[in-house]
Formats: C-alpha cells, structure tokens, sequence
C-alpha cells in the first residue's frame, strides 16, 4: 500500500473508534499495530516495533513528573487546601462589588498550580463556590459561569498535565514548559478578573451592591483565615522556582510538593490510615491513564514516522506557499473546532505528531508553540455543544444535595462562559503576536 492509502487507512480507523466510544488510548493502540503492520508488511516486526516504543517511553526519568504532581494534588486537596484557598481570597477581595466572583477567579488560579487538571477544579469549586454565591443573590449565570470560565486556568498553569503530555509527545522540555506557562497565566487571571468587573459594569444587578464583607469577624480571625493556605503557595513556589533556577528537574520538583503535601495534611491533622490509601489507590488510578495514553501516544507516532505520514502531511502543507505564520494560525483553529468536540488530551495526543514537526521545520520554538496550543484547546473545554468543563459543573451541581443547582441548565452554565471565551482568545492573540510573553522567563 502506497504512504497515502496506510494514512487515510490510519486516520480513518481512528475516527471510527473514537465515535465509537473505544477508549482513546485502545484507538491510539490498535491503529499503532495496524499502521505498523501495513507499513513494514511483517506482523512480527511491526509488533516488535510497537513493543520497544512502549519499553523506551516508559523508562524515561521524565515520566516520574507524572505520578509525583497528581499525588500532589491529592494530597492536597485532603489538606483542605481548596476551601481554604477560596475563604482567603473571599476575605482579600471582600470590599470589592462581585468579590465572590474574584475570589473564585484567584482560588482557581492558585489551586490550578496544585491540581493540574481543568475538570478537578470546576468539580472543587462548583460545589464550594457556587451555593456561596447564590446564598448572597449572585445572577446564576454568573455564578455558574465564574466557576467554568476560571476551570480553563486548571490547565495553563503549571504544573500541567497537559504540558507534560505535550512534552511527552514533542520531545520538548517540560520544566521549560512548566517556567513558561507562568506569565500566561497569570495574564489569563487578570483578564478573567477584568472580564468579571466589566461585567459588572455593564449589568450591575447581576451581584448584590456591596461586597460580602465579614463584620463580625475580628482582625485577628481575619488575618488567620487570610494566611492559612500559605504554606501551600509557598510550596507550590519553591517546586515551581526550584525548576526555574536549576535547583531542580521538573521529576525531583513533583517529589518535593508531593512531600510538602504530606506534611501540610498531617499538620492540619486531615492524616488517617484510610484516607491516605485512598489518595495512593486515586492516585494510582490516575497515573494509569494517564501513562497508557502516553505510551499508546508514543506508538501512534512511531507508527505515523515508520509509514511516512507526517512527511506526506507536511509536503503537502508546504506545497500551500502559505507563510509559517498562516500554518500556526490554521493549526489554532482546528484547535478551537476540535475543542468543542473532543476533550483536551485527546486533541494533543491525535494532533501533536503530526503538526510538531511541521512546526519544528519552520523554526518556531517549540515551547511557545506548546503554550499557544494549550490555551486554543483549553477554549474548547468551554464551547459548545461538548464543553467538558460545563458538564463537569453541571454534574456537581447534582452533588451539592440542595436545590442549588436544580434551576440551572448546561445553557445556563455556557452563557455565562461566553466572557471568559472572549478573555482566552484574547490571551491567544497576545501570545501569538508578542511571543515574548511566553519565553521571557526562560
């Protein structure tokens, strides 16, 4: 078979798996073995092949980030790290109008440094946010779309596991990743707050009139509350400037917050035998998914370079005279319709292997590339018609176990995320045109 037929072959099998609902990464493997097989014409070799790319992904040391920052996020999210973050920043903003709606923007921001995962923080602060807001006369949308909206930053902010899936899969640096994903976010969590007061501004009954401000709390209460989750940035700041100044590989960072995590949960007496198994066993879990898709990824691409699909892929892009530019681009637009489609992982995993060396080629930094990518994926979790991080917010609102979320419909929740749409497109478009924001902290 000619390099065009095994592709459509290839890409074709893909598609009807996943419609079909097969898990990605049996999709991922079964179309490895069935390229593999076809390009080579020996099923033993093509086998053998497949089986030494899943021995060499797995013993690299790099892979050990994985399973370090999700027990990590476990562990401290068992600390009591998320409503304490959330009661901190409450009080920070509490002279501000809509300060529930900031304090959710921040707290999410901050526990994005802790979890990594976008869906784990709009399943957190749906059931810790949104019933505050809607206990003090917050406009539903808002509160629902606050909580959705600020989910994105899960994902952007290091560490990510999308940024190591992505590093996985393009052989880019991932404590590069992980120093770069910081300005943009940051940039992200401002306009996101901008994003809530000018909403504010514009529909000024969509919060109550005055900020939330806690009157019968005293100083010294306040200042308690305000400093509890400190410990927790202040970890998060050592592994994440560890990596940054040397002191640490990205592997030896998740060791070290993984640990500070421990010993936060001990020292706010949150420590039991059952419930430190149950974070190993989630844990584990996790880490399982996440490295089979790595390892099924890493097939599929071998699969992809032995067949000679991503040469055929980019002389035919070449062949479009577009300038690199346009490429980059048309790259970020599939991103955006793919997003509404597929979850985050997914789009990386399919798409990388093949536009990286494309991108490579025309002399694009690969870590800018990696960072503009996540946040074109990262809009999708939100759009319609298959937001994940919306279904994930309306799911948890039939865990609250009051009528919190009983008025409230998944268009409800993507109204009021069309804002924070806008603010990462516009996060998009500064950090394509002035790629500086991305690379200068490296």
């Amino acid at each position: 078979m000619s390099t065009l037929q095994i592709t459509l072959l290839s890409f074709l099998l893909l598609i009807i798996l996943v419609a079909m609902g097969v898990h990605l990464g049996v999709s991922l493997l079964s179309c490895s073995i069935v390229g593999m097989i076809l390009a080579v014409g020996n099923y033993d070799v093509a086998v053998n092949m497949v089986i030494s790319t899943a021995y060499n992904s797995l013993k690299d040391y790099i892979f050990g980030v994985t399973p370090l920052f999700i027990l990590m996020g476990l562990l401290a999210n068992l600390s009591g790290a998320s409503g304490s973050l959330y009661d901190s920043c409450h009080l920070l903003f509490r002279r501000l109008k809509g300060s529930l709606g900031y304090a959710t923007v921040v707290a999410n921001a901050i526990f994005a440094a802790v979890t990594g995962v976008s869906i784990a923080s709009a399943a957190v602060f749906t059931k810790i946010a949104v019933p505050q807001m809607r206990k003090h006369g917050y406009e539903k949308k808002f509160s629902v779309g606050s909580v959705a909206g600020s989910s994105i930053l899960g994902m952007l902010i290091p560490p990510s596991v999308l940024m190591i899936l992505y590093g996985t899969a393009s052989g880019t640096s991932i404590g590069h990743l992980f120093v770069a994903g910081v300005i943009p976010g940051i940039i992200t969590t401002v306009i996101f707050m901008f994003t809530i007061w000018l909403t504010i501004k514009i529909k000024p009954d969509t919060v109550p009139n005055m900020g939330e401000a806690v009157k019968t709390m005293g100083r010294k209460e306040r200042m308690s509350i305000i400093l509890k989750p400190w410990p927790m940035i202040l970890l998060i700041l050592v592994s994440l400037g560890g990596i940054w100044m040397g002191y640490f590989t990205p592997t030896e960072a998740g060791g070290v917050a993984a640990f500070g995590a421990l010993l936060l949960v001990i020292a706010n007496k949150k420590f039991t035998p059952r419930g430190f198994l149950e974070v190993l066993r989630n844990a584990g879990v996790s880490t399982g998914s996440v490295m089979f898709l790595l390892i099924t990824a890493q097939m599929y691409s071998r699969a992809l370079a032995v067949s000679g699909a991503i040469n055929l892929v980019e002389d035919f892009i070449l062949s479009l005279r577009m300038p690199p530019i346009l490429v980059v681009i048309m790259f970020m637009i599939i991103f955006l319709v793919l997003g509404c489609v597929l979850d985050s992982t997914s789009i990386v995993l399919l798409c990388m292997p093949i536009m990286c060396p494309i991108i490579a080629n025309y002399g694009y930094d690969m870590v800018w590339f990696g960072i503009i990518s996540i946040i074109a994926i990262q809009i999708g979790i939100i759009s319609p018609p298959f937001g994940m991080s919306v279904f994930t917010v309306k799911s948890a609102l039939g865990d609250i176990g009051s009528t919190d979320g009983d008025d409230i419909s998944v268009i409800d929740i993507f109204k009021g995320s069309m804002p924070y749409i806008a603010g990462m497109v516009a996060v998009l478009i500064i950090c394509i045109v002035f790629p500086k924001v991305v690379l200068i902290a490296l």
